[in-house]
């Protein structure tokens, strides 16, 4: 949550709080960043308030910003053109495994283009801020298995697929050709194949949305297929649909009870429904039937949560369960906190025309016990990755302050249930900002100044995690975003907002949503918006 007014935001994903240095709250600490503008750095004036939160953005990882020298290390280049800054990369058993953090996770090797040196940014308990990495994060890896579907299937290019586009024409006449004659196995077999290349396809260029819809055609042929129900679950997971993905998956645990990817799956599914003693049985299943690191990664981090949280109590509202530990001061925080996040949470059902459906878990912690779990740095003071998890030393009452960060991270949950987790960062970043309350008027005349020397970046260039970036780069990134959504609320309006926010979800691609809703291509966007900027 870096911001150039003084305020106090970040990102999707995880929440991060930054201590003072001094105990009271409210302390603020003034640091100078040096922003991107020209070509070159200008100064900008950045502050910290004590108890405030600075987010970080999770696509699949969750980010924060910490600061320290660089060590060496390695950068994964994947094929769609992302790159990884990670502690030790390796092949091992046609797969690409990684380090962060003392967290070892993998994905299969035909994602990645090459892997070659670079600089890591290390974990620091106690120094102040200086660089950027990404933090822990709860593996949602795609198993390898899930996507074959059918071993039986030949290896014949896709039928469907040319030239990188899908032949809907052949696709039907395919389907047609095996639903007039249900008793041809030949038949069936190539619709099946079809099929299955169209949801890989899909599956590779993000469109889960699309995927998902032909993963039912394909189940109806073979409904007890394993591979088919895993990538459904897989789906479902990616989507943010953990009852969905929970359901499949037990139906499928029926007939497939030695599966380690289907008790992988489903113990994920359980964890981020916030039911750990069901997350832990399943991954304790999956590893007796096959060692994963990703796995005992992931149990070790439920049973640790488990241990610590083990005599909390617990008060529920709504929409949220709060655990804490049981004094009376904490009881009184947690009611206040539960208060502030049901209004947020009607506020934004209005603002963004959505409800989720699922409780959201609140953990307050002891100071030393967040250090516990998390392995947070020891200037982070709290972070959301699918439980908001909240320090809560000297911290005895929910103030505007509070109030307005709780709203931010809760904006963040909406946009990625939304869209199903494809909203551009710099939009999901940019709505959480504006509907807490920011505003980017300090930011203008550096965004002027910039587009007037053609050294304006670009929103297509903010679409993803802004990790790599230094802490001014950073901070630019976080006020272009806010700029860009007021000037969206301005020129399009709300309901035009929500649309296009509906239409990502729908789609599973920004660029589609944004010509479906606002009829609108990405270049034309961002020259509307740069000159909206110039205008102010």
């Amino acid at each position: 949550m870096v911001s150039l007014d003084g305020g106090e935001r970040e990102s999707d994903g995880v929440q991060v709080i930054h201590k003072p240095k001094t105990s009271s709250a409210g302390t603020r600490v003034t640091a100078t960043y040096q922003a991107f503008q020209s070509g070159r750095h200008a100064a900008v004036s950045v502050r910290w308030l004590g108890t405030a939160v600075r987010r970080c953005a999770a696509v699949s990882l969750l980010l924060c910003l910490i600061f320290g020298p660089p060590a060496a290390a390695d950068i994964i280049h994947f094929k769609n053109g992302k790159k990884l800054n990670v502690e030790r990369a390796w092949e091992e058993g046609g797969r690409i495994h990684y380090e962060r953090n003392g967290n070892v996770f993998g994905f299969s090797k035909e994602l990645v283009a090459r892997i070659e040196s670079g600089a890591y940014l290390p974990d620091a308990r106690e120094a102040p801020p200086k660089a950027t990495r990404e933090g822990q994060s709860v593996p949602i890896e795609v198993l390898d298995e899930a996507l074959d579907l059918d071993d039986s299937l030949d290896s014949e290019a896709p039928e469907v697929i040319r030239d990188g586009q899908l032949d809907q024409n052949r696709l039907r006449a395919i389907e047609n050709d095996a639903l007039l004659q249900p008793g041809d196995a030949q038949r069936k077999l190539r619709y099946q194949k079809a099929l299955r290349d169209v949801i890989q396809w899909q599956i590779k260029r993000n469109d889960l949305a699309s995927a998902l819809s032909f993963i039912g055609p394909y189940l109806r042929l073979d409904p007890d297929n394993l591979q088919a129900n895993l990538t459904l679950g897989w789906l479902h997971i990616k989507r943010g649909q953990y009852p969905q993905a929970e359901n499949v998956l037990l139906k499928s645990r029926i007939r497939n009870d030695q599966s380690a990817e289907l008790h992988y799956l489903l113990g994920m599914t359980y964890y981020h429904q916030d039911k750990n003693e069901l997350a832990s049985r399943e991954l304790r299943q999956s590893l007796e039937l096959r060692y994963r690191l990703e796995v005992d990664s992931l149990l070790k981090k439920i049973e640790q949560e488990n241990q610590a949280e083990n005599e909390f109590k617990q008060a529920n509202s709504l929409h949220f369960v709060v655990r804490y530990e049981g004094s009376e001061t904490n009881q009184a925080l947690g009611q206040g906190i539960l208060a502030s996040l049901e209004r947020s949470f009607t506020e934004l059902e209005n603002q963004l025309n959505y409800s989720p459906r699922d409780s959201i878990a609140v953990v307050l912690y002891p100071d030393e016990v967040f250090q516990d779990v998390t392995k947070m740095p020891g200037w982070v003071g709290a972070l959301n990755d699918g439980k908001i998890r909240f320090p809560i030393k000297g911290l005895t009452f929910v103030d505007d302050t509070v109030r307005s960060i709780l709203k931010h991270e809760l904006t963040h949950s909406f946009i990625r249930l939304k869209t199903a987790g494809n909203c551009p960062l710099w939009l999901n970043e940019g709505l959480a900002q504006y509907l807490s309350g920011d505003s980017s008027r300090s930011f203008l005349p550096l965004a002027k100044q910039a587009i007037a020397q053609k050294s304006f970046p670009d929103l297509s260039q903010l679409e993803g995690p802004f990790i790599g970036m230094d802490a001014g780069r950073a901070a630019w990134a976080y006020q272009e975003s806010l700029l860009a959504t007021e000037f969206l609320m301005k020129a399009y309006g709300l309901s035009d907002v929500q649309k296009l926010l509906e239409n990502i979800g729908k789609t599973g691609n920004f660029v589609t949503g944004l010509r479906t809703a606002l009829r609108r291509e990405y270049a034309e966007l961002q020259r509307e918006f740069e000159e909206y900027v110039q205008r102010q």
